[in-house]
């Protein structure tokens, strides 16, 4: 976990993303930043400020500015420059905001197979000491997934909390483990809910979590993403929303 990569529509608007990725960067012992600005960079910007706060936490950070087809160029620039984890912006907590994932930050979840970390606006970086997993399955299917979470429980000495919530689409089978995922695990509910969201909002408040850590899927979490009626790659609140950073690790359990 070495290399994030920060996609913005404006600087100014997305100000405080950049500064926790930064601070994220120093608790984990990141070393670069890639900072994609779909705007141009306009004095008020504040990128003095930002450039000074990376190099006061001793990590690199470069800015590309780009027009164009906006994913293909994320996900091509992931590869070209072995990005491990994106950071991106969701929505602010707002009572008449009905939006949690705008489109920019909807599409990379749904159409990469990149871990993102999302945060919400204007939210600051504080210490993690705990992280609340929020499963349906505990079968993990793609190699390498759980690395980004792994890595944040080591590097910040956090504890994980796995919550594993059976829906009416529960398998017997889905009460089998993996082995990485197990080992990370310091504590453990079950519930029974009609969705993921509904479990999380269930245990948030016994758990008190710093983090939120979720599995990229099609069957549960944002899985409106996945419709196949529906082009709007945005997530309302009324499906899925969270006060606190949320990691959604890349791969289907």
């Amino acid at each position: 976990m070495k290399t994030f990569l920060v996609p913005i529509s404006s600087l100014r608007e997305k100000k405080a993303t950049l500064i926790y990725a930064i601070d994220y960067a120093k608790a984990i012992g990141a070393e670069m930043i890639y900072g994609i600005q779909l705007n141009e960079i306009k004095e008020e910007d504040h990128l003095d400020d930002i450039m000074a706060h990376a190099k006061k936490q001793g990590i690199n950070i470069n800015f590309r500015f780009f027009v164009g087809d906006t994913l293909e160029y994320i996900i091509e620039f992931c590869q070209d420059f072995n990005v491990d984890l994106i950071v991106a912006s969701a929505r602010t907590p707002k009572a008449n905001d009905i939006s949690y994932l705008d489109e920019l930050s909807g599409s990379i979840v749904k159409k990469t197979e990149m871990p993102v970390l999302l945060i919400p606006e204007n939210y600051k970086y504080k210490s993690i000491s705990t992280v609340l997993t929020a499963i349906k399955s505990g079968i993990v299917k793609t190699e390498g997934a759980t690395t980004p979470l792994e890595h944040m429980l080591i590097s910040t000495k956090a504890e994980m909390t796995l919550l594993q919530v059976k829906t009416p689409s529960y398998l017997p089978e889905d009460l089998m483990f993996d082995k990485d995922l197990a080992i990370l695990t310091s504590k453990y509910y079950s519930s029974e809910n009609a969705t993921l969201f509904q479990g999380v909002l269930e245990y948030i408040h016994v758990v008190n979590p710093d983090i939120i850590c979720v599995f990229r899927r099609k069957r549960g979490f944002f899985e409106k993403l996945w419709s196949d009626v529906t082009l709007d790659h945005t997530v309302n609140k009324a499906d899925f929303e969270s006060r606190v950073p949320l990691l959604v690790l890349k791969g289907e359990q």
